[in-house]
């Protein structure tokens, strides 16, 4: 039986080395080569293929209001610009692929293209964006930024069309706006080289292959890991020495002087603070972690490190916080990191959604159209939402009380909503670094937008008040707590956390206050204060109602941001169905929208870097696998709240399930997770409590 076992293993071992191996020579087989110049474009009589054509040629037919050169064909100004095309060019060509050169820059101009009377397949196709004469029609934007040259905007080669047979094939291109751009700069037939082979199944096999060799290699690793954390007999003594009698008074002091040196720009200041949080955290890790969520909303405020030299500090505190957790072991503050949990449950990670988030996040990064973007928010969101998940459960296991930890880390996670709410109430009274929009004033803190505060406020502010309105203790300091984080929230002027997110927390703390209290056998008058919150959020509200931020909330207008809305969902939802599999990658949702999905209802605000629905988010982010992993884990994690909710469990509980719902709810308009600190907050409130005790539970609210 033995025998048969390893034969089985060193196979499993031999086929994840296969993968392995295919996977490298697959991403070695479809490196970019570099591309062979493409010939002249020159006058030519009739598209065949391998032709490459000036606009100047006699194959094209134009109509009046064309100005056309060797150069390229550009158009007048139409009388009516926004009615009207400002011209139209017609030909015929004989071959499969149809390409255009384009001239993409920071200008607005678009282009509708019909071959034989129907869409161009190899460009967008929106639902009700038809062309000049109402007819579907292929669609492409020309603005792309980040092409302009101070010569003005680039040529860009657009396959535009692949038919299945040589034709001849009757083409209608249709250009608006864009006068004196010279949108039309070539057209090529069958003559640009192919299109290199996709990389992502090569980092498919190799993270698949990995994932095998690792599985097979874990024995080993985990007895070498637990014999590099076993304390010799010198080690065994030196954590005696670095232990002080109040390392939580110390990581309060480390802040202190971090946040002072950040203030005043002091970079001695700073790394001094940080290294008495280190020495803190070495002793009990679970500071080190309860820093970390208590200053999750300044993430954006680089902390200096060295003259100047700055850093966001997310990143390295998980790395740091894992190197903490090892250190500590290694030292001998605690016994060797355990394989399972308490009660025999495995890490966390090893059982986590994230993991597999982290790798289908990798694969869609790898084809990205801007790798560098997407490779940055692979780093930030993604590996670190797991490396995240990795350090709450392994700081969960070097203390004695996991319950306990769990809840200092809430109390800190809140404590910090609270302090960014509170600069917010000083900001809108004082006029300090405020966002005058539409006839109000938006506090938005550290952030760079009001709506940004409000996602993160909306969901500490929904646990505070569960803890104020069904805890048993504490529920003056909770109150006040609550209170600082509603008008830091109301203050936003969000209407995204005002309709839908703070009256979807509100709702399930109700119901589930409800349950919570009949559960435990206590009154039910605690709840009637819901009432009293709306009614103080409407009173607030009252003299803004009459602002335009409010009066054109069921304006669907070209020019609203209801309408605004409809337009980009439309316009994501047609990127999702031509990218169904990847999606377009990490962070590139701007770059792809802006120059190949942007209606011309949409042009006054191209630069939307989100679809603003987390449905339509996960899947032009990373295709159908992320959003069927992204669902997996909320499904998996809002389910067991509610489970423990339905069950009568205590307000601890209430007030995550609160926030998960506040947060989902604002994200069917907005963003709701692809930010370094809501990534960060939702792998918190999922993870709250996993490993941890269930017994104390049901009576456990304070």
């Amino acid at each position: 039986m033995k025998r048969w076992t390893r034969s089985r293993e060193r196979a499993r071992c031999l086929g994840a080395t296969a993968l392995l191996v295919a996977g490298l020579a697959w991403i070695l087989a479809s490196a970019r080569p570099v591309p062979p110049s493409l010939p002249t474009p020159a006058r030519v009589p009739a598209l065949l293929p391998g032709t490459v054509a000036r606009m100047d040629s006699p194959a094209f037919r134009y109509d009046p209001g064309w100005r056309v050169a060797p150069q390229g064909a550009d158009t007048l100004e139409p009388p009516d610009p926004w009615r009207q095309p400002a011209g139209v060019v017609e030909f015929a060509y004989q071959g499969e692929e149809l390409a255009l050169q384009v001239a993409m820059g920071d200008y607005w101009g678009y282009m509708y293209v019909t071959v034989d009377g129907a869409p161009a397949n190899r460009l967008a196709q929106i639902w009700g964006n038809g062309d000049s004469r109402g007819r579907p029609a292929g669609y492409k934007p020309f603005l792309a930024p980040e092409r302009q040259t101070p010569e003005g905007p680039s040529p860009t080669w657009v396959r535009v069309h692949r038919a299945s047979d040589s034709g001849p094939h009757r083409v209608r291109v249709e250009v608006w706006r864009s006068w004196g751009q010279v949108p039309l700069r070539a057209v090529a037939v069958d003559a640009l080289p192919p299109e290199p082979w996709p990389r992502w199944p090569g980092v498919l096999l190799l993270l698949v292959g990995a994932g095998g060799v690792a599985a097979w290699a874990m024995g080993p690793i985990r007895g070498a890991g637990a014999r590099l954390v076993r304390p010799g007999r010198r080690v065994a003594r030196l954590h005696t020495r670095l232990r002080t009698p109040w390392p939580t008074g110390m990581a309060g002091l480390g802040l202190i002087l971090v946040a002072g040196g950040t203030a005043l720009d002091r970079w001695w200041l700073a790394d001094l603070g940080l290294i008495l949080l280190a020495w803190a955290g070495l002793q009990r890790p679970s500071l080190w972690v309860a820093a970390l969520l208590l200053a999750l909303p300044l993430y954006l405020v680089p902390v200096p490190v060295w003259p100047g030299r700055a850093v966001h500090f997310v990143d390295p505190a998980i790395w740091g916080g894992l190197l903490l957790v090892w250190l500590h072991r290694a030292v001998g503050f605690s016994g060797p990191a355990p394989s399972t949990g308490p009660g025999g449950r495995p890490l966390p990670l090893l059982r986590h959604p994230l993991v597999l988030l982290a790798g289908v996040a990798l694969v869609a990064a790898v084809d990205a159209s801007v790798p560098s973007v997407a490779w940055r928010e692979w780093r930030t969101v993604f590996l670190a939402g797991a490396g995240f998940a990795l350090l709450l459960g392994a700081a969960a296991q070097t203390e004695a009380d996991v319950e306990a930890v769990f809840r200092g880390w809430m109390v800190a996670w809140m404590v910090g909503g609270g302090l960014v709410a509170l600069v917010g109430v000083i900001q809108y009274f004082t006029g300090w670094m405020v966002v005058q929009a539409e006839e109000v004033s938006r506090v938005r803190a550290f952030y760079g937008s009001p709506n940004n505060l409000a996602l993160y406020l909306e969901r500490t502010t929904a646990m505070a008040l569960a803890l104020a309105l069904l805890a048993r203790r504490r529920r003056l300091a909770w109150s006040l707590l609550a209170g600082v984080q509603l008008l830091g929230l109301v203050l936003t002027f969000s209407k995204g956390a005002l309709l839908l997110g703070l009256p979807a927390g509100v709702a399930t703390i109700g119901v589930g206050g409800w349950l919570a209290l009949k559960g435990q056998g206590r009154s039910l008058a605690s709840l009637w204060a819901l009432l009293g919150v709306a009614a103080g959020v409407a009173g607030l509200l009252l003299p803004f109602v009459g602002t335009e931020r409010f009066q054109a909330l069921l304006d669907l207008g070209p020019e609203t941001t209801g309408g605004l809305r409809l337009h980009l969902w439309r316009s994501a939802l047609a990127m999702a169905l031509d990218h169904p599999l990847w999606g377009v990658g990490p962070d590139n949702f701007l770059y792809v929208y802006r120059s190949g999905y942007i209606l011309p209802a949409a042009w006054w605000d191209p630069n939307l870097n989100h679809p603003h629905n987390l449905v339509l988010d996960w899947w032009t982010r990373l295709g159908l696998p992320g959003l069927a992993v992204a669902g997996l884990w909320w499904g998996r994690g809002l389910w067991r709240r509610a489970q423990r909710v339905w069950s009568g469990a205590s307000a601890w509980e209430v007030g995550v399930l609160a926030a998960a719902t506040a947060g989902l709810a604002h994200g069917l308009i907005d963003a709701s997770y692809a930010l370094p600190d809501l990534m960060l907050v939702w792998v918190w409130l999922l993870g709250f409590r996993e490993g941890s005790s269930e017994a104390a539970l049901p009576g456990s609210a304070r």
